[in-house]
């Protein structure tokens, strides 16, 4: 009878050169969104996250490991059979972008999405132009901790599927229903017709957030840290809301200040 991890260990074939076409073709994912799109798969690093992503379901199509992580490979794969290579120190330096890679590595294929599917959600988010990875992943982390099951971005902000924005997020960035859109100001007049209330968080003409309750489906839009949301974005949405601030200060950290948004706009059961 074989021992655990002998199906790891059995499986799995080595990689040597960190110029192997499998090695080069993990890191176009890594580090291209256009090579994303084309073959319709990601990269994600870490054992932490693929064994998050194996458990929300996500398909594994090649996983890279250290020969000594064959072991845990095999319990973190148990329900899995993805084409599985370990890697040398070479390789793996060519896989690795961050210090707490800890020798799991994998290509899952990215979920489809419905093209329209957040027509029939309670709430939304709108991203407008975020394009630190960090930033976008700290928002969708906490857009999925409060509800926000969809989050619509425009075609400035990172790439979800960026292995930065996956990290930062806790991998909350593909697990959220995510759509792009190239034109802001069209999605805000669609989802008016649609019967959402399009909130921009704004200073400018902005009633103070809670001063009055917002009915109906949800569309908050958040802008960049830089400049903040457009002009005619913030004219188009149904209300503008700003957040009730000290005169002894005149502006929040902008992670904190979506934060208190999301909160205070969640929709009450």
């Amino acid at each position: 009878m074989p021992q655990r991890g002998e199906k790891a260990v059995n499986m799995a074939r080595h990689i040597r050169s960190r110029d192997n076409e499998r090695i080069k073709r993990a890191v176009r994912l890594a580090s291209s969104s256009a090579a994303r799109r084309q073959r319709g798969a990601f990269f994600a690093s870490s054992s932490k996250v693929v064994r998050d992503l194996l458990d929300a379901g996500f398909v594994p199509e090649e996983i890279f490991i250290r020969r000594e992580k064959v072991l845990e490979a095999d319990r973190i794969l148990d329900r899995w059979d993805p084409v599985t290579f370990t890697v040398s120190p070479a390789a793996e330096s060519k896989l690795s972008d961050s210090p707490t890679d800890d020798g799991f590595y994998a290509v899952f294929r990215m979920p489809e999405r419905n093209e329209k599917g957040y027509l029939s959600a309670d709430r939304l988010m709108v991203l407008c132009d975020i394009q630190d990875p960090g930033n976008v992943g700290a928002v969708m982390r906490c857009a999925l901790a409060l509800g926000y099951d969809h989050v619509i971005l425009t075609r400035g902000c990172a790439d979800i599927y960026s292995p930065k924005v996956i990290r930062s997020s806790m991998t909350a960035s593909v697990k959220l229903d995510c759509y792009r859109v190239t034109d802001a100001l069209r999605l805000t007049d669609s989802l008016n017709a649609h019967g959402f209330t399009t909130v921009a968080a704004c200073l400018e003409g902005a009633e103070i957030l809670g001063e009055r309750e917002l009915e109906g489906p949800l569309a908050v839009f958040i802008g960049n840290e830089g400049n903040g949301l457009p002009d005619e974005v913030i004219a188009g949405c149904a209300a503008k809301v700003k957040i009730p601030m000290s005169d002894r200060i005149d502006s929040l950290n902008a992670a904190v200040s979506r934060r208190i948004l999301m909160w205070e706009l969640r929709k009450k059961d």
